[in-house]
């Protein structure tokens, strides 16, 4: 199977092909649409303040204060991995 992706606007139902894809478009096609769903702006900025919160916390908390050498500790940390 040959599977090709563009971006069209549909217009009364009927969707136009690109002219480059026009001769491989003749007989029986598998037709998958995928919609992109906008998420309204409002929810993006809720996430946004929460995030804000979020880190203020975090940092009241202060929770990397033990910390003297962050590079031994990132080091310290990736030895538990292995």
């Amino acid at each position: 199977m040959l599977a090709v992706e563009f971006e069209t606007n549909v217009k009364n139902g009927m969707i136009l092909i690109p002219g480059k894809y026009r001769e491989m478009a003749e007989g029986l096609l598998k037709i998958i649409i995928l919609k992109e769903e906008h998420k309204p702006k409002s929810a993006s900025r809720n996430n946004y303040s929460n995030l804000k919160k979020l880190l203020t916390q975090i940092r009241r908390k202060n929770i990397f204060h033990s910390i003297d050498d962050p590079v031994e500790w990132q080091r310290a940390i990736r030895d538990e991995w292995s």
